[in-house]
């Protein structure tokens, strides 16, 4: 695992990456299992995940960190870019985040999705194609994750939209 704590210049995710996105409740009782589910159909080699804003310390995630040799503060964590060299480090470091007050976006290697979760334990899955997102939606249904229907994601620490439905 790597760690850059130098801002990346420029480098905010505003827009969807990605025209399909589904948003879910992130499971906090079951994140190995959620995160598991959101990486099975993908083969990530590994990823790197950006830190937009820590909400509160990520007492964690930095206890993780200290574990694999990386000794840091909150401070040196927000806007900090950890890579994932792998499979198992790239799940690990997503459960733990995902555990935390932090939003963050995800991208993977290779890049088939992004993934952005935010501190109101929301987790929106961005990919290129409607039948890759509809196969991500099959299999997180069939685990029991519940999609926020309608949501719309707008950009970091929006309140996003809900689309409107004919009936509503």
């Amino acid at each position: 695992m790597k760690i850059t704590s130098q801002q990346p210049a420029g480098w905010r995710l505003r827009k969807e990456p990605f025209p399909f996105q589904q948003t879910y409740v992130t499971q906090m009782t079951e994140l190995p299992r959620f995160v598991s589910t959101l990486l099975a159909p993908f083969e990530v080699k590994e990823g790197a995940l950006w830190i937009e804003v820590i909400v509160f310390e990520p007492k964690e995630l930095i206890w993780y960190l200290r574990g694999r040799g990386f000794v840091c503060t909150e401070g040196q964590l927000n806007r900090a870019i950890l890579q994932a060299e792998n499979i198992v480090e790239a799940a690990e470091l997503l459960e733990c985040v995902l555990g935390q007050w932090t939003d963050f976006a995800f991208i993977p290697s290779p890049k088939e999705f992004v993934i952005y979760a935010d501190h109101d334990e929301y987790t929106t899955i961005f990919t290129a194609s409607d039948e890759t997102l509809n196969s991500l939606r099959s299999t997180m249904k069939l685990e029991g994750f519940k999609e926020v229907e309608g949501w719309i994601w707008t950009g970091p620490r929006s309140p996003g939209n809900i689309e409107e439905t004919a009936d509503g």
